[in-house]
């Protein structure tokens, strides 16, 4: 993690079931070139608007490969991860809606959809207006599939954890997770048992070099000059890993690795756990 920064405003929000959820944003990868002034002149926006969404990017920091949320309603530009791709599925719920209606309409399981929304303490009171998460990756995992199957499922379970907060040693899915406990959660629902640090972690599974990375494979992280690992995300190709972070988002969100000039210089090396 970047910084052990807790967002008290952002938890508080997460316990009402009708603000459960980030506002998903189209996200810029910085050349390490742009200020947020010359960013908000690129996509046709206020600077103010640009901070306001980005409250966790030190404006005097931007560095290679550092990805930025863009305001609704910005101009085309090259190089972006649209929204559809870096958030998690969910529902507003309508008039005379019942949880088994909506999982009987996304076609999963009773049990399952109520898993995924665990603030809601009354799951036969549900009111017009809130929001739901909808899982979108099967509740249990093809355990005797290829690896490339496993590897895509894996990445399925983890994008459905897309913005839920970091929480330092949180190991509880749809709530909030830290680096390791949101490997140890997605690689659980695989039947794989992983130890519950990134240090850890680091001390098991088959040793990948960088050249022979795959999806599905851990990378690990020394941050800050530290002689052990202090971070883990899940490699899913492109030069990208989704993993549960600080910055500069707070929660689980995709990073670049060796395009981004902070996690390329901490880069520990990686472990394959799949086969």
């Amino acid at each position: 993690m970047k910084t052990k920064l807790f967002i008290v405003t952002f938890l508080t929000l997460m316990l009402f079931p009708g603000k459960s959820f980030a506002v998903p944003y189209d996200q810029y990868t910085s050349t390490g070139n742009e200020t947020f002034w010359s960013l908000a002149q690129m996509a046709g926006v206020s600077v103010s608007d640009l901070k306001a969404i980005n409250p966790l990017v030190d404006t005097s920091n931007i560095w290679k490969g550092l990805m930025i949320n863009l305001p609704n309603g910005h101009e085309p530009m090259t190089g972006l991860i649209p929204a559809s791709e870096v958030s998690r599925k969910t529902y507003t719920v309508q008039r005379d809606d019942t949880f088994w209606k909506i999982s009987n309409k996304f076609g999963i399981s009773l049990s399952y959809l109520l898993i995924a929304n665990p603030k809601i303490k009354e799951p036969d009171r549900i009111f017009p207006g809130w929001i739901l998460n909808i899982p979108t990756a099967p509740s249990s995992g093809p355990l005797t599939a290829n690896w490339e199957t496993k590897a895509d499922y894996l990445i399925a379970v983890a994008k459905d954890q897309f913005d839920f907060p970091y929480v330092w040693g949180g190991t509880t899915p749809w709530v909030g997770l830290d680096c390791s406990g949101f490997t140890q959660y997605v690689y659980g629902k695989l039947g794989i048992k992983i130890p519950r640090t990134s240090n850890w972690q680091f001390q098991y599974g088959t040793p990948v070099t960088k050249d022979q990375l795959r999806k599905g494979d851990l990378v690990f992280f020394k941050e800050h000059g530290c002689p052990y690992i202090t971070h883990v995300g899940i490699y899913i190709g492109n030069d990208q890993m989704i993993n549960a972070d600080t910055g500069p988002k707070n929660g689980v969100q995709i990073e670049y690795i060796f395009g981004d000039d902070y996690y390329g210089a901490c880069y520990a090396g990686a472990r394959r756990y799949i086969s």
